[in-house]
């Protein structure tokens, strides 16, 4: 896909893996094909990782599972591994940062303002290509190369900055025209092209844009996560206003997450709101059932809330503590992801209560020998996997994060598949 983003492509996992009528056994398959597949990826960049992840959930067991598919390779002579990797120097092991989906569940469907999480989700940026709608009503094919130095470096900016880029770009090609005219290396017919593309696919966002007010649902949840809610009157506005049935609930179940105490009064009113707009509502049943897990958890004893987490687990899937969880999981007030700021304590090495309770592992090292021993001070590699779906958003964050550090760090992001908001809810809508 990029250079330090892949997809391994596999469907449906997050249902897969907290679908309370799944059996031991297809939890099983699904976190062995979970691991190959990530084998593979480790085997392609050929270094062994020191590997972190929460406890507890399809991280943990996809974890430990690696840990050993690596130690029985590792035994063979010619294994995959016998030569040194890509990364810089066998004295910073790059750390393998392993984490499920409901470690952050807001992350995977709310609406981003940034250029890159917009393109894909609005458009439907599929394995680097798009179509998009020309002036003409034609449709032109679009696609994302390394070698496209817009998307490049414009991936994380906000729309409007993208879109002052792109008339920026295309003042400076017409003044340089002339000279770009007297080249014989076709180097003006490819900028022209990029500036044509990316004119394309802005004026394609802009009109989706406008239709949907998608600048105002960015705006409100954005707020809301840092917030920790929103005023009943603005959610109304919004679920009674401009956008899509899938915008409307996205924004509801947003709101669920992002409340810490929500008067149940408020509930009805939003779940009214949205069926008033004919949206199917199954995904936000979902969420208002672990909503409710999650309240009775925090006012439960601790003999009560055991009995609880085993009820719950039972009925509604394998990991609910994580789910309840990833719920409470807010933004911090740099809009930083919960994610970024995990991936940032974790490469640190240093004791942090965030990462304290997280298993190490290395599997070169004999299993007698404690992981931790392995923790070199600060990594500057990291492999960043999320089980269940992941996004434009979190790999922007990361890397982001990984060119602000000094000196720059190197951060991979990787998934079991990349979904847009609308598709991850349309998985929490089979589990409701």
């Amino acid at each position: 896909m990029e250079s330090n983003l892949f997809s391994l492509a596999y469907k449906n996992c997050y249902v897969q893996l907290n679908d309370p009528s799944a059996g031991d056994k297809e939890i099983e398959q699904t976190i062995e094909k979970i691991v190959g597949g990530l084998f593979c990826v480790l085997a392609t960049l050929a270094d062994v990782p020191i590997i972190r992840c929460p406890r507890g959930g399809p991280a943990e067991m996809v974890a430990s599972l690696q840990d050993q598919r690596l130690r029985d390779h590792l035994l063979a002579k010619d294994n995959l591994f016998t030569k040194s990797g890509n990364f810089i120097s066998s004295f910073q092991r790059p750390i393998l940062c392993i984490f499920d989906r409901n470690f952050e569940l807001s992350v995977a469907i709310q609406h981003d303002f940034r250029y890159n999480p917009l393109v894909h989700d609005v458009l439907g940026l599929r394995l680097n290509r798009l179509d998009v709608r020309g002036e003409k009503g034609e449709m032109k094919s679009h696609e994302f190369y390394r070698l496209d130095p817009f998307w490049a470096a414009n991936g994380s900016l906000e729309f409007p900055e993208v879109a002052l880029e792109i008339e920026t770009q295309l003042n400076k090609y017409k003044k340089d025209v002339e000279e770009v005219n007297r080249r014989t290396d076709g180097d003006a017919g490819a900028e022209k092209q990029v500036i044509d593309k990316h004119t394309n696919i802005g004026t394609a966002l802009l009109g989706e844009i406008k239709e949907r007010s998608l600048d105002s649902y960015s705006q409100k949840e954005s707020d809301m996560m840092v917030k920790g809610g929103i005023d009943r009157n603005e959610l109304l506005d919004v679920l009674k206003g401009k956008g899509t049935e899938k915008d409307k609930l996205r924004f509801a179940v947003m709101y669920l997450i992002s409340a810490e105490n929500i008067p149940s009064s408020d509930i009805e009113v939003e779940e009214a709101a949205i069926r008033e707009s004919e949206v199917d509502t199954s995904a936000f049943q979902y969420v208002k059932k672990i909503k409710a897990l999650n309240v009775s958890l925090a006012s439960a004893s601790s003999a009560s809330r055991s009995n609880i987490v085993d009820w719950a687990e039972e009925l509604y899937g394998q990991s609910i503590t994580a789910v309840t969880d990833g719920v409470k999981n807010l933004l911090s007030s740099d809009h930083q992801l919960a994610l970024t700021r995990t991936v940032d304590a974790l490469m640190e090495g240093k004791p942090s209560p965030e990462i304290d309770s997280y298993p190490v592992s290395y599997p070169r090292a004999p299993k007698s020998t404690s992981g931790a021993s392995h923790l070199r001070g600060p990594s500057k590699e990291a492999i960043v996997f999320m089980i269940g779906g992941g996004n434009y958003v979190e790999y922007g964050s990361l890397q982001e994060f990984a060119h602000l550090q000094r000196p720059v760090k190197h951060v991979i992001y990787g998934t079991t598949e990349i979904l847009t908001g609308g598709e991850f809810v349309e998985q929490l809508a089979l589990l409701g």
